[in-house]
This record gives C-alpha cells, structure tokens and sequence, in this order.
C-alpha cells in the first residue's frame, strides 16, 4: 500500500461530522486542523453525471426533501441547503479545497452490477487533481472496486466495505465479495472484526468511537481506523 499506509492512519468519518454537516466543505476542512490523517467521503453520481460528495442515496434525511440524488441535475441539487445551511459540493470542489493536506478515503456509491461510468470519472478525477498518491476507493459494491482496480491498473489501493446492514446483501456480509474485487484491504464494520481474527488482508475497521476499542483493534493490527469522534482518538495516533 505504499506511503499511504506506512503508518496507521486516523480517518474522519464524513468529515468532522460531529461539529459540521457531514460531507461538506467545512467538515473536512476542519480535518486539518484537527491534525488528522484522513477524512472518509460518499462519491456519486447526479442525473447529469455531476460527481458529487454525499452519502444518502436520497435528500430525505438531511434536507427532508423526497428525491433521489441519481434523479437531479447538479444545477437543482447546488440550490439545496443541508444542516446548518451547508450546500452539497462537488468532488472536484473538495479536492480544490483541500488538496494534499488530506489522504482521501472515496466511498464510492452505486448499487448496480454493470458498468455506469462512476469509476472513470472518479479515477479522471483524481488524476486531474494530482493526488494519486494521496487516495484509497472503496465501495460496498465488489463489481464496482474491481472495475475501478482494473481501470487504474491496480495503482490506487482499493477496500471492499462490509457489514451486518439489512441494507447489503447477505451474501457479502462478511466480505466475502473480496474474491470477486480483489482488494488492497478491507474495511470491516468494527463489530466483524475480534481477537479471534484470522485473514491477514491488512483492514480498516469502522465505524469506531471509543478510544479503547480503537486501541484494541490497532493491537490486532489495524492499518488504522475511521471515526466520527477523531479529537478523541487522535492521542492514540501521537505516541
């Protein structure tokens, strides 16, 4: 995994999402001055093939509005207020904004099997905003990590993610969608991973808050982790 896992890394989950509206400009921002090493985002796509930063496939929870993201075009979704008034931005937007000073964790979100075009844009993305050795792709979807490590030529670490949700199918809830993409890594809902552990794919557990499970997944060898509370977890990471 390179430079990018030559240590463990502390991610923020959405941002500093404790503090600001998740996946906004000034959630991940305040990543930098938190001292983190990472932060985690949703990547989808709009009607208009706009790449935008969200992670609800639906504006319902946080804007109470009853529409998919998939069915609007960036310039009807760039009008939207979120939380506190926070605005949904734009991949390229986020990069702008915060450069290198990140390593980027790109959720990548899309529940179809076949090719839909989120991959290439994503890795055009990166490339056009010079940061192919400051990011890590991922996804639920094993059809989706693979394409993407096929189209960068295996150059970006990639992570399956999985879990117990309701919402992923059952037959890849324990991951098992790794012999399919073929991952860098893994990235375990926390509750998958305990002492009793034996794949020895390097893995990033989530989502994990409390300093002592933090510290007990980093003793079974964690390459890091992703958090919603980091100024918690960041002494951990400073020793």
């Amino acid at each position: 995994m390179g430079a990018l896992f030559d240590r463990r890394r502390l991610f923020a989950h959405r941002g500093d999402s404790v503090h600001h509206t998740e996946n906004t400009l000034d959630a991940f921002e305040a990543c930098i001055d938190l001292g983190c090493d990472g932060i985690e985002l949703d990547v989808q796509h709009t009607a208009c093939k706009t790449l935008v930063v969200f992670h609800d496939f639906t504006l319902t929870r946080l804007a109470g509005i009853e529409r998919r993201i998939d069915e609007m075009t960036w310039d009807e979704l760039r009008q939207i207020k979120i939380g506190n008034g926070a605005r949904i931005p734009t991949l390229a937007e986020v990069f702008a904004r915060i450069g290198s000073h990140l390593i980027y964790d790109l959720e990548l979100k899309s529940r179809a099997l076949g090719p839909t075009g989120l991959e290439e844009q994503v890795l055009a993305e990166i490339e056009r905003s010079g940061l192919l050795r400051h990011v890590l792709v991922s996804s639920f979807n094993p059809a989706l990590v693979w394409r993407f490590k096929t189209l960068s030529s295996n150059t970006i670490p990639t992570a399956l993610i999985y879990s117990h949700s309701p919402e992923v199918p059952r037959f890849l809830q324990n991951g098992q969608g790794r012999v399919l993409a073929r991952p860098t890594l893994l990235k375990p809902e926390q509750s998958l991973v305990d002492s009793r552990r034996r794949d020895s794919m390097p893995f990033l557990p989530w989502t994990v808050d409390e300093a002592e499970r933090a510290h007990s997944l980093l003793a079974m060898g964690a390459s890091g982790i992703i958090t919603n509370r980091p100024l918690d977890l960041l002494p951990l990471f400073r020793t």
